[in-house]
């Protein structure tokens, strides 16, 4: 696939901090060019993070559901909307942080839909919110004063821990 120049990461770095912590940060245009960019960094990311192939597909969910809500809901259409990602490896867990320019939504306000009897009359709206929980240890949500969604996602480095 050949990608613009507009939706190749701006800055990708992956890093070793003093208290053995890893963090890669990543930014990119909210376009499905960018998802499509962004998705083989963070995939790249996390093939040079030990952690186990359980925590790698729940970030890669996080990261799917969480951008493709931003490409799809977050932004306008008369505004350059951008996000960055920086995946960070403390510990037990792995966290990814997303923080986009987008309209505000705060996910922990949205609860996860009700069961439905038959497909007939379920609502797709809402799912992904609600595989988030099912992977996550926890969601913490911030409106920056700059006016940016700041969402970070704590999930456990190896299926022994559990969400």
């Amino acid at each position: 696939m050949v990608q613009s120049p507009r939706s190749r990461p701006e800055g990708s770095v992956a890093a070793a901090t003093k208290d053995g912590s890893r963090r890669a940060e990543l930014r990119l245009e909210a376009t499905r060019e960018g998802f499509a960019a962004g998705f083989e960094e963070l995939r790249r990311t996390l093939d040079a993070f030990p952690v186990d192939k359980r925590a790698r597909l729940s970030v890669k969910l996080v990261f799917e559901e969480v951008v493709a809500t931003v490409v799809r809901h977050g932004t306008r259409p008369d505004v350059r909307t951008t996000f960055s990602l920086e995946v960070a490896l403390v510990d037990d867990a792995v966290g990814p942080t997303f923080l986009d320019d987008g309209v505000p939504f705060d996910p922990r306000e949205r609860p996860d839909p009700v069961p439905t009897v038959d497909l007939e009359h379920a609502e797709a709206a809402g799912r992904g919110l609600m595989l988030i929980r099912r992977v996550s240890r926890s969601l913490e949500y911030t409106r920056t004063p700059e006016g940016r969604n700041r969402l970070t996602v704590t999930v456990s480095r190896d299926a022994a821990a559990g969400p």
